[in-house]
């Protein structure tokens, strides 16, 4: 009988290996050893879990004194936290409470840190805790501790004290900076500021007549009298003149930014939000001598009758400088619908409460080689009539304006600046429905408008 060459070559050796896989599986098997087939699929990138949710901790603890007994004092409680997630961070700086011996602090998530000032000690901290949404931190506890004076002595070139100068400073924890205590005059010439401690601190001096200076003192504690001599101021000068190329008087330089650049190159900002540092006289002429040498400043010249102009890169000794106010401009307002909406603010010069609208305008500036904005505030109280309140703003000069009415927030288009002199704005807060156009003041009670 012949044999079929499929059954030689194909179907036993089919057979063969079939039988010595099924041989080997329970010898495996019987060894205990087990094969597992892996099926791996492709790894998803999932987000970074989120450090701390947003929200508000509860911090709790007692002040005492370094002796274990209770503080008797008020002290100034005051907190920073910083939150990191996995896209974002944000940071927030806030005042707390007056408390004596014991607080109960509701603060942002994230690391948080507690201070604690007080003119009868030195400056205390706690932190920085893990502070986190919902959560609960308590049996916290900061002592308070005596600190030693320190002095600064400050003179001119000659060494003659220099008097009537304005001192103030903050330590540095955790390196952030906070708000700016001032020293006292204890003789000519020099300024203490009591209960320090061996945290560095950042000191700023003005003087007239000089250049502001600003330093640290490590290690205050062990300083006893720091001295520091000034450096004589070296004016900048020029004039102020209108459209009309009339002298402006009494118009104030406002400092917003002051940049250190050398070469080109910033190596540190400080702020302000409009601090005056001179003003014209009848004449239109200014002399400012609070700039510092190596820095540009930048702000915004503001006349009586709220002409503004920004000015930058404005340098410590120059001279001839020569700025144009441009012609007044208005914002009118008329507000119609749900009054109700309206929110107030207390104004000083009316001792009271009332409904206003905040007009934000935003102006450019430069420092080194780069461009930056800074935003102008205005608020203004409304003259509200039965179903109607109006208000007027006189300083536009901003081409990028936001009117706040309530919950509302106007946004203005260029188009919207396409004419000179006066605008209207009117706002219905039933329909938050604008219309924005130019608008004439009237000259006698009968309004004309174009």
């Amino acid at each position: 009988m012949q044999r079929s060459p499929v059954l030689i070559y194909v179907v036993l050796p089919v057979v063969l290996m079939l039988l010595l896989i099924f041989g080997l599986m329970l010898f495996l098997m019987a060894s205990g050893t087990l094969f597992v087939t892996m099926h791996q699929s492709a790894a998803t990138a999932t987000p970074a879990d989120f450090i701390y949710e947003e929200g508000k901790g509860r911090l709790k603890g007692k002040i005492i004194l370094e002796d274990g007994s209770p503080n008797t004092e008020k002290v100034q409680l005051n907190y920073e936290s910083n939150r990191v997630t996995g896209t974002t961070s944000a940071s927030y700086r806030a005042t707390g409470p007056q408390v004596t011996d014991s607080f109960d602090l509701e603060a942002q998530s994230g690391n948080t840190i507690i201070t604690v000032f007080s003119s009868n000690f030195a400056p205390a901290w706690l932190g920085p805790l893990e502070n986190h949404a919902d959560g609960l931190i308590e049996d916290l506890v900061i002592v308070l501790k005596k600190g030693v004076p320190l002095d600064i002595s400050l003179t001119d070139e000659n060494g003659n004290p220099v008097i009537d100068a304005n001192v103030t400073g903050f330590p540095i924890i955790n390196n952030e900076g906070g708000s700016h205590n001032p020293f006292k005059a204890t003789q000519a010439g020099v300024y203490r500021r009591e209960n320090v401690n061996d945290l560095t601190y950042k000191i700023y001096v003005e003087a007239d007549g000089f250049e502001p200076t600003s330093f640290k003192i490590e290690n205050p504690d062990k300083v006893g009298l720091y001295k520091k001599e000034l450096v004589k101021a070296n004016p900048t000068s020029g004039t102020v003149i209108g459209a009309d190329n009339q002298p402006v008087a009494n118009a104030k330089f406002l400092l917003y930014v002051r940049a250190m650049v050398v070469g080109g190159n910033t190596s540190g900002t400080h702020s302000w939000s409009g601090k005056e540092i001179g003003v014209t006289d009848e004449q239109g002429k200014f002399e400012l001598d609070d700039l510092m040498s190596d820095h540009e400043h930048s702000g915004i010249i503001e006349a009586p009758d709220k002409r503004r102009v920004p000015f930058t890169n404005l340098t410590a000794g120059s001279t001839g400088l020569v700025y144009e106010m441009p012609p007044k401009r208005t914002l009118q307002g008329k507000i119609t619908g749900d009054l109700a909406q309206l929110h107030d603010r207390y104004f000083n010069e009316f001792k009271e409460n009332r409904p206003y609208v905040k007009v934000d305008q935003e102006f450019t500036y430069s420092y080194g080689s780069s461009n930056h904005s800074n935003t102008l505030h205005d608020y203004i109280p409304l003259d509200q009539q039965a179903a109607e309140a109006t208000f007027a703003c006189p300083g536009i000069f901003s081409e990028k304006v936001e009117v706040l009415i309530g919950p509302y927030r106007v946004e203005f288009n260029p188009n919207d600046y396409a004419s000179q002199g006066d605008l209207l704005l009117e706002f219905n807060m039933d329909t938050g429905e604008k219309t924005i156009r130019p608008y004439n003041v009237p000259e006698n009670s009968s309004e004309q408008e174009n």
